[in-house]
């Protein structure tokens, strides 16, 4: 329970104990930033490629991933009913390390397969979780702040990490995957000495009660938060795709860049998403969260059409476009969700906010199948990226509808 009082001396309890809030909050962002140091992400592609996997296969593959994160909370459900928030972290990391150890060997088919199941897994656990944690231990205004600054500093350390990872890749093709399990290891180390017990302290009775609440509560019905959160799931699941599969098999095969410079020019994507992510601290203190809206829509809509182009000189300004709406994207979802979530408990929100991630993966799993086939039938990437242009104007032009026929007040969470 959260007291009141000076919030720094605010205590949280958590799995039976009690902890100052404010030394949590410090260890819970120290976690997201730590955790997004992804190395290995912007090379997996290149990986899979110069192993003699076929394009439709990386597609199939990186879709399983997806796949697994929209279930995997069904085939975790015994094993959750049993940890606490912090073990949740912790154990989710130790599945991505493991599945990408498992990168480490000869290759096989079976081999990345299980690799992408077990780090599905591990995403599975950690998704939405530290983000409900946080929004459990700062409110308000206060929460907003920090969600755009954390972002910030989540964007810095994931292009730190995917420039550094690309350049590696040219001296060692497995560093990258080293480092992202050192990453792991460390952001589980966080979390390990936070304080937070790592195993719930509830009865089975009581645990099978509230995760019955959570089934029914699963489904808000508040249009607010089924509206923002399928917004987010849609919008990331097309630029995750995007950015993981039809933007290396541009710059990669297409264009034919080495990949010391592929890795750089799709860092262009993170820093300017780290640029976004300052620009949603100055568009959250002025309440300009319906221009952020507007700014990210279009941001996406007229990247994909750049990138239907499917030259250099288009593809530049296109990934800076596709930044911009990779970093606004959760920051001005959480400018509407989080009041819209303010009458929730702690589980519907961690139960929500993991939601996000769960819809997203179905959505990404199905945008990258598709985009692998309209490529091998129409033997052109352009009718890819139109067709994702197409499927993004559409929605957009359907959710712009949406928000401009209500007030969209975020500050007072009115939609």
């Amino acid at each position: 329970m959260i007291g009141a009082g000076d919030p720094d001396q605010t205590k949280v309890r958590m799995g039976g104990v009690e902890i100052l809030g404010a030394k949590l909050a410090g260890r819970v962002t120290a976690y997201r930033i730590a955790s997004r140091a992804y190395f290995h992400l912007p090379i997996v592609f290149p990986f899979l490629y110069l192993h003699h996997f076929t394009l439709l296969s990386i597609a199939g593959l990186l879709a399983l991933y997806g796949l697994v994160i929209a279930i995997g909370r069904f085939l975790l459900l015994p094993l959750n009913r049993r940890l606490s928030v912090g073990g949740h972290l912790v154990t989710g990391e130790v599945l991505k390390i493991v599945g990408l150890l498992l990168l480490l060997a000869p290759l096989s088919t079976l081999d990345v397969a299980t690799s992408q199941v077990l780090s599905g897994l591990g995403f599975c656990m950690t998704a939405g979780t530290d983000t409900a944690l946080a929004s459990r231990l700062r409110h308000g205004e206060e929460y907003r702040r920090s969600e755009a600054r954390t972002q910030m500093g989540m964007f810095l350390v994931s292009f730190t990490a995917g420039v550094v990872g690309a350049l590696l890749f040219t001296v060692a093709d497995r560093s990258p995957f080293v480092l992202s399990m050192f990453s792991c290891a460390g952001s589980a180390l966080i979390m390990a000495t936070s304080g937070v017990p790592l195993v719930s302290d509830r009865s089975a009775a009581s645990t099978a009660a509230s995760s019955k609440l959570v089934r029914v509560g699963s489904l808000p019905r508040d249009r607010r938060v089924v509206f923002w959160s399928w917004y987010y799931s849609v919008n990331r699941a097309v630029l995750l795709s995007t950015y993981t599969y039809l933007l290396p098999l541009l710059l990669f095969v297409h264009l034919r860049l080495r990949v010391a410079a592929f890795g750089a020019v799709l860092g262009l994507y993170t820093l300017f998403g780290l640029v976004a992510s300052w620009l949603s601290l100055r568009l959250t203190a002025t309440g300009h969260s319906l221009k952020a809206f507007l700014a990210t829509s279009a941001a996406a809509v007229v990247a994909l059409g750049l990138l239907s182009a499917g030259s250099f000189a288009s593809t530049i300004p296109a990934i800076a476009l596709l930044g911009l709406a990779g970093g606004l994207i959760r920051p001005v979802t959480m400018m509407y969700l989080g009041p819209a979530m303010a009458g929730l408990s702690t589980q519907s929100r961690q139960h929500t906010i993991s939601s996000l991630e769960r819809n997203q993966g179905l959505i990404q799993a199905v945008s990258l199948v598709a985009a692998a086939l309209v490529m091998c039938y129409s033997h052109s990437i352009s009718g890819s990226f139109l067709a994702a242009m197409a499927g993004m104007l559409l929605y957009q032009v359907a959710a712009g509808f949406f928000v401009s026929s209500r007030a969209t007040d975020a500050n007072a969470g009115i939609l």
